[in-house]
């Protein structure tokens, strides 16, 4: 019974310190998307939130998964061609951090996210929907600025390359605020 104890108390001593948090990023995305007879038919410039929610399972290294959703962006083209566009993305980053100051770190990221993207296109009275749905791996780097234990404020530039056809990529830049647990 005493081994059990000691047993108990040295698996505590090794114990992994998770830190959980939640954050809520504005997202400003640029996309590539291809164009119509030479022509850009959909807005390419699109504002985003994302929450977040993670954990920090060692001082440099820690688990995110999000949800993203984009404004609806309108782009009407030689008077009479509108478009309209807009995404969701969901999916899960490694998150990679990097002490440089007392409060502040560089991060970095790896993940894999699963976009939906819904395109309207109307010429005329005519109407073509263009959803489609598709993978994006994404690679990120930023700063995290740590106020206190709490409550840190982070910005990141993501590149995303996904397997959508007419979007080659999406650059996200991303500024938010975390809050731990």
């Amino acid at each position: 019974m005493l081994a059990g104890v000691a047993v108990l108390f040295s698996a505590n001593a090794y114990a992994v310190d998770i830190k959980p948090y939640v954050g809520l990023d504005y997202v400003y995305s640029m996309a590539d998307i291809d164009k119509l007879e030479g022509y850009s038919v959909y807005e390419e410039d699109l504002s985003a939130f994302a929450v977040s929610a993670g954990a920090r399972f060692h001082p440099n290294f820690g688990v995110e998964a999000f949800y993203q959703q984009s404004e609806e962006g309108e782009k009407t083209t030689m008077t009479y061609l509108k478009g309209t566009d807009q995404y969701k993305a969901y999916g899960i980053d490694v998150i990679g951090y990097l002490p440089v100051m007392e409060k502040l770190e560089l991060v970095g990221s790896l993940g894999v996210a699963r976009y939906n993207v819904d395109a309207e296109l109307k010429l005329f009275n005519l109407e073509g929907d263009g959803d489609d749905k598709g993978m994006g791996y994404r690679l990120g780097a930023g700063a995290q600025y740590n106020f206190n234990d709490n409550i840190a404020a982070r910005a990141m530039v993501r590149y995303v390359d996904t397997d959508i056809d007419g979007l080659d990529n999406i650059v996200d830049l991303t500024l938010g605020i975390r809050y731990t647990f």
